[in-house]
């Protein structure tokens, strides 16, 4: 081969993985529009609230996102404030988002055990019964259940935001299929050992299903902590609050100072971004539904 030849066959290698590859890099841009449109505001409120209140005023333009003098000043603005008691708060939606994460586990591993591996009368009826009742808007829900805690007593307590999160059909429903990829000869060998429904639920079922119990996990605690609704209308007392109805009071409270409410909304949002972060790889485990024991 000359070296003409082989310079023309040298300049149609880059068309040629171009043509091959069109969809993927067409893809990939798209991606990364979409991250670039996501992962913008999270930058700005992140650098927004490294800014002084005085520099927040003047430029608290889009162009001027980098800040020119760092400051932790509003940080410690809202730790230190009586007016939004922000321990107290982080305090409160610990309690709540662990406590939630506990019940829901019970919970929803049980009643998925109960419906996928148990024999009983009209079970699959009850099942999706109930899942279709979950369809409708929990907005519906909001006057029966404030009834309810009303009638025990609940209300302003942190019970009545803990109780009313722990039965998501949801979980229940991405348990079961999960353990439909769980052998059955495993709960039978159990059973002939004479092992009981409970003792095969502990030994077999638990170790088999961590995979997708860390999605629920993750599931749970994200909604008890970002749950702002109902804890809005239970809680009156400022200091039951938890953090996110509480980032409200500290709108109400700061309201010209922007970039006091963005240190809050940043101080919200880091426990659940280390949750996942070092969750991550337990979590797109889980999502594969088939990533069961394989007989």
């Amino acid at each position: 081969m000359n070296h003409a030849a082989r310079i023309r066959r040298n300049h149609k290698r880059p068309t040629v993985w171009l043509r091959n590859h069109v969809g993927q890099l067409i893809a990939f841009a798209f991606l990364l529009f979409l991250l670039l449109i996501w992962i913008m505001p999270l930058v700005w409120t992140i650098l927004s609230s490294l800014k002084t209140s005085a520099e927040a005023k003047q430029f608290l333009r889009l162009r001027n996102i980098v800040p020119i003098n760092w400051s932790l000043e509003n940080y410690r603005y809202v730790f230190s404030t009586a007016t939004t008691p922000i321990f107290g708060w982080m305090q409160n939606s610990v309690i709540v988002a662990v406590s939630q994460v506990v019940l829901v586990l019970f919970i929803s591993s049980t009643s998925a055990f109960a419906y996928e591996r148990l024999r009983f009368r009209g079970k699959e009826a009850i099942f999706w019964t109930v899942f279709g009742l979950s369809m409708f808007p929990s907005v519906v829900s909001l006057v029966p259940l404030f009834q309810i805690m009303n009638a025990l007593k609940w209300l302003d307590k942190l019970p009545s935001i803990i109780f009313p999160g722990v039965t998501g059909v949801f979980n229940i429903f991405l348990i079961r299929n999960f353990l439909k990829a769980v052998p059955k000869e495993l709960d039978e060998a159990a059973a002939i050992d004479g092992a009981g429904a409970w003792q095969q639920y502990f030994r077999i079922i638990l170790p088999s299903i961590r995979p997708v119990l860390t999605v629920v996990a993750l599931f749970a605690f994200t909604g008890a902590w970002n749950d702002f609704v109902w804890p809005s209308i239970a809680i009156t007392n400022p200091k039951n609050l938890t953090l996110t109805p509480g980032l409200r009071l500290l709108q109400v409270s700061e309201g010209t100072h922007i970039v006091r409410q963005l240190a809050g909304g940043v101080i919200g949002m880091i426990p659940t971004f280390l949750i996942y972060l070092f969750a991550q790889k337990y979590f797109l485990t889980g999502l594969n539904l088939s990533a069961g024991i394989k007989g």
